[in-house]
């Protein structure tokens, strides 16, 4: 290669250097974003997850009361 030949490619080499820093830039950015998503939905989850087993747990001591009323009737 002649010196334009090599002058032209570090020309692009640069180019596609500078391109992948403001596509890493961009893309910490966006995973940051997505992290704090994720952790938001996380809260959610266990959130709902403690509702039902509350409710979970206030239905099975219903039924247990219903059943001992129910014997205590019939007997």
């Amino acid at each position: 290669r002649d010196i334009n030949g090599a002058s032209k490619m570090s020309d692009e080499v640069k180019s596609v250097a500078n391109n992948l820093a403001k596509h890493e830039a961009i893309c910490a950015e966006r995973w940051k974003t997505a992290f704090n998503t994720f952790e938001d939905i996380e809260a959610s989850i266990k959130r709902i997850e403690q509702i039902l087993i509350a409710g979970a747990g206030g239905l099975l001591i219903f039924l247990a009361g219903l059943v001992v009323t129910l014997f205590t009737l019939h007997s």
